[in-house]
């Protein structure tokens, strides 16, 4: 399926540990280890052909000398009805990490992150790889909207991580989990691939208060599998089902139960095309379940991805409840118009949308009048030209500017003065 328009949803989902729809499994699902994919290392963020015949992930182990590296593409062919041993996809593979391998429909085009040499001028951390030859072929970054997001955020947040990337089976819808700190809580944004290429990253409507990790975007490129422990469940991190519904908005979505889930995190769940086989990650190795007589509850959608159609996705949020949109409010140092890197990361966590947005900009009272009036100005300009650098439009901003008035405190103290050199940004 192709979508022409693309918005899922660029609010947070208000509140920790919601309860959704748990799947109970009337027919018994035996979960399979398969040590001839796994090792002592960290094996993570699985992906999976349409065709369901070739596994890709990312692995820890030694390679050359022994050393265990910091992260290499693996992949793996059933052959006579046997997972094969993974091989290092060398012509990818660097000793600074590649990992989140991703692929198009036929299986010709690869997506994949590299943290190697100085991403941020090479246009990464996300690149597209071609298949040339029977070898693969890196092509060149994801675009320059996707480049700008993580080199933003990583000087915002004086470094950034990621856990689990996907890029739909058409090409055209990008989900990333990603966040400030690899151990910390994560997000999910997503872009979406029009005639100017990749769009600005924007916070998804799934993501919560809590962790989410581990996308991944079945091949009818409307099911989305991920992680999270913001919504409830059996405890850690639980894996979830949403989908993107015929009438263009993201379903509730649905935990997909025991025996995939369990106290533990578990995570990287993928499906193959035919909805029979599924794959997950528990305790950082790879297991497998046959699916093949549970119900659709848990399955792609199974239609013919070779011939997509054109289907627009609706603005409109799902529950509109679970909304929250709170004013952000950034502050200034005596007598400057620039903002510090921790207040620019502030802005970070402004969704985007086609909402209007009042910056309303204030001063404390030192200096006279008219100054601090330009002062304020020059203060929701700075503010103004940040969100459009993180890809919200101009001409939904409006700056109303307030100088010394409407003090948030007294201007008698260093305390006060502080705290009305401030900006507040609201959005309708």
């Amino acid at each position: 399926m192709k979508y022409t328009t693309l918005f899922i949803l660029a609010v947070v989902v208000n509140g920790f540990a919601q309860d959704y729809q748990i799947l109970e499994h009337n027919q018994p699902i035996t979960i399979v280890p398969l040590p001839q994919l796994n090792t002592p290392e960290r094996e993570c963020n699985i992906s999976i052909l349409p065709s369901g015949n070739s596994l890709f992930f990312m692995s820890t182990r030694a390679m050359k000398g022994g050393r265990v590296g910091n992260g290499d593409l693996f992949q793996s062919d059933f052959i006579n009805n046997a997972w094969q041993t993974p091989v290092p996809i060398t012509s990818i593979n660097t000793d600074s990490g590649e990992d989140e391998p991703t692929f198009s429909s036929d299986g010709k085009e690869m997506y994949f992150q590299s943290w190697a040499n100085d991403w941020r001028s090479l246009g990464g951390p996300y690149y597209h790889a071609e298949k040339k030859h029977g070898q693969w072929v890196n092509t060149g970054s994801m675009g320059t909207n996707i480049n700008r997001f993580f080199a933003m955020q990583a000087q915002a947040h004086m470094g950034y991580g990621t856990d689990g990337m996907a890029v739909s089976a058409d090409g055209n819808l990008f989900i990333v989990a990603c966040g400030p700190n690899y151990n910390g809580p994560m997000d999910m944004y997503y872009s979406v691939k029009n005639s100017d290429g990749w769009s600005f990253p924007k916070l998804m409507g799934i993501s919560t208060e809590g962790d989410e990790r581990s996308v991944f975007i079945a091949a009818d490129n409307r099911t989305i599998y991920f992680s999270s422990d913001g919504m409830g469940g059996f405890g850690g991190l639980d894996i979830f089902k949403v989908q993107i519904n015929e009438n263009g908005k993201l379903g509730d979505p649905i935990n997909i139960g025991a025996p995939f889930n369990t106290p533990n995190d578990d995570m990287g769940f993928v499906a193959s095309a035919d909805g029979k086989s599924a794959f997950f990650i528990r305790n950082l190795d790879i297991y497998f379940a046959d699916i093949s007589l549970l119900t659709e509850e848990i399955k792609p959608v199974i239609t013919d991805t070779k011939e997509p159609t054109d289907e627009p996705i609706s603005s409109e949020p799902q529950n509109p409840k679970k909304m929250v949109i709170e004013p952000i409010t950034v502050y200034f140092d005596h007598d400057k118009d620039n903002l510090t890197p921790r207040e620019n990361s502030k802005l970070v966590n402004l969704p985007s949308s086609l909402a209007p947005i009042h910056i309303h900009g204030y001063c404390d009272a030192d200096g006279s009048s008219d100054y601090n009036m330009n002062l304020a100005k020059r203060r929701c300009e700075t503010v103004k030209n940040q969100l459009v650098e993180r890809g919200i439009q101009r001409e939904l901003i409006e700056i109303h500017v307030h100088g010394e008035n409407d003090p948030a405190a007294t201007n008698k103290t260093e305390i006060g003065k502080a705290a009305n050199r401030r900006v507040i940004i609201k959005m309708d």
